[in-house]
């Protein structure tokens, strides 16, 4: 992996994947059925960039805090493909509800939908953290970092 374009191929396969936009907007509509263009428009935005700002945060500091609390890399890759795994086990178990919210109701719940579940866990959760940190450790020159941190603005401006 010292060449940079299999690199970046990899970190966008790998971060659209985990973001998952497409299957995000489904859910996006839905639960902002009922609210203006304007609105909807500031909620992805706040959203978007919530979760790149997250994502590069543990990109960069996920390390540290290995080496402070004495995991290793190794370990943690067992952790998150675990956790990877049982994100889509539960994705293929996904089941529909009908939640009938009144107007105030929708307003009051959609200043809070940008952070919480949009952004965190929806676009921005542990399986993206953990291959952040992971592509991260990866990256040993700092080619490869900038490549990953540009391929993750691709993956979050696709994404709004």
């Amino acid at each position: 992996m010292d060449t940079i374009l299999p690199y970046a191929l990899l970190c966008f396969t790998s971060f659209f994947t985990l973001t998952n936009p497409l299957g995000t907007m489904p859910v996006f509509l839905t639960m902002t059925n009922g609210l203006e263009e304007k609105e909807r428009q500031h909620i992805v935005k706040r959203a978007t960039i919530i979760s790149f700002i997250i994502l590069i945060a543990f990109t960069f500091c996920g390390q540290f805090l290995f080496k402070f609390f004495g995991i290793s890399t190794n370990g943690f890759r067992i952790a998150a493909g675990i956790i990877i795994l049982k994100i889509g086990y539960d994705m293929l178990q996904a089941r529909y509800t009908n939640t009938k919210l009144k107007d105030e109701e929708i307003k009051a719940y959609a200043n809070d939908i940008s952070i919480t579940p949009l952004s965190i866990p929806m676009l921005c959760g542990p399986g993206a953290i953990a291959n952040g940190i992971i592509m991260m450790d990866d990256a040993r020159t700092w080619d490869l970092k900038v490549t990953l941190v540009s391929v993750i603005a691709l993956v979050y401006i696709l994404t709004y």
